[in-house]
């Protein structure tokens, strides 16, 4: 467990953001949230301590923290074993429902391994993706702007010009 506080996966430098994130790298709180990362973290586990106690403490930062993480291994464990493709990628990535409903729609991982980019991974109606409603929220309100997603239909009309199945680019929309 000791990678998670000391290991690259938490400490890029900005060489490293700014290749994969060049926007975030040109903001200095993002960049300052990187390097201390667990600053906000020791915040809120001595306020939460000091409002409940310890049930707050272990409920607000730990049991919390335990839980995200294992959701998040759980999508890159489940989603490569069980599983249906609907593109064809290098990997194995699939998706899955019930994965997506316990992680707000991270479950659409072979539909995220084909669109990287794009911001919704439930492309279907009946692919639930929270994290896309959220999302969408936002540019509603105006708090988020130049936001990428692949949209199904744009997919099957590439696939039908071009007569095989196409790798969609990802369309700005404003949602």
């Amino acid at each position: 467990m000791g990678w998670i506080l000391t290991g690259k996966s938490m400490h890029h430098d900005t060489t490293t953001l700014a290749r994969y994130v060049p926007d975030l790298a040109k903001d200095k709180f993002h960049v300052w949230i990187t390097k201390y990362h667990y600053v906000p973290m020791i915040v809120l586990g001595v306020m939460l301590f000091a409002i409940g106690g310890l049930p707050f403490l272990l409920w607000g930062v730990f049991f919390r923290t335990v839980i995200g993480l294992h959701t998040t291994w759980l999508v890159n464990s489940a989603t490569h074993s069980w599983g249906s493709r609907r593109f064809i990628t290098r990997d194995l990535s699939t998706n899955s429902w019930w994965v997506a409903l316990l992680t707000f729609g991270e479950g659409w991982h072979n539909n995220h391994h084909a669109h990287p980019v794009s911001a919704r991974h439930g492309l279907k109606w009946y692919e639930i993706d929270f994290n896309w409603y959220g999302i969408w929220a936002l540019t509603k309100l105006g708090l988020a702007r130049q936001v990428y997603r692949v949209k199904l239909s744009e997919l099957h009309r590439q696939e039908e010009e071009q007569g095989a199945p196409a790798e969609a680019r990802a369309e700005l929309v404003s949602a």
